[in-house]
């Protein structure tokens, strides 16, 4: 059935779902597995399936998917969000949302900072600045 579409990539390693969404009296049991599908497309740059794509998976019409979509989103679970006027991206939000690229980069060298600065027993103060993560700040706030 899907022989006419190309499947997207994945990160599939089996069907996993969290017991806060297996467990959600908020969501239908075709949202939850639509989550989890969602979940399992959204890579570096998103989910970009269709809503054909997801009908011919779950052998539903797409416009029950258009509805479970705009329920997911009404309810938090996923941003969907258009680029170009017509490629949807849809990515999934709050704690099942992923860290992508430049977010993860950051975090990592935040990370690494906080641990350098407690090495050091904490901020070091000098007469008129503040030495803060591998950077010294003034007291006028400018970083040096």
């Amino acid at each position: 059935m899907m022989l006419d579409m190309e499947k997207p990539s994945r990160d599939f390693k089996g069907i996993w779902i969290p017991k806060e969404i297996w467990e959600s009296n908020q969501l239908s049991i075709m949202e939850k597995v639509l989550f989890v599908e969602i979940h399992s497309l959204d890579n570096e740059r998103g989910c970009y399936a269709s809503n054909r794509y997801f009908a011919q998976f779950f052998d539903i019409s797409e416009r029950q998917i258009q509805n479970h979509i705009a329920g997911l989103k009404a309810k938090g679970f996923i941003v969907v969000s258009i680029q170009n006027r017509y490629a949807r991206i849809i990515r999934a939000a709050g704690k099942y949302a992923r860290v992508h690229g430049e977010q993860l980069r950051q975090l990592r060298q935040h990370q690494a900072g906080l641990a350098y600065k407690f090495r050091l027993g904490g901020a070091k103060k000098t007469a008129s600045s503040t030495f803060v993560m591998g950077k010294t700040v003034e007291s006028n706030g400018k970083t040096v």
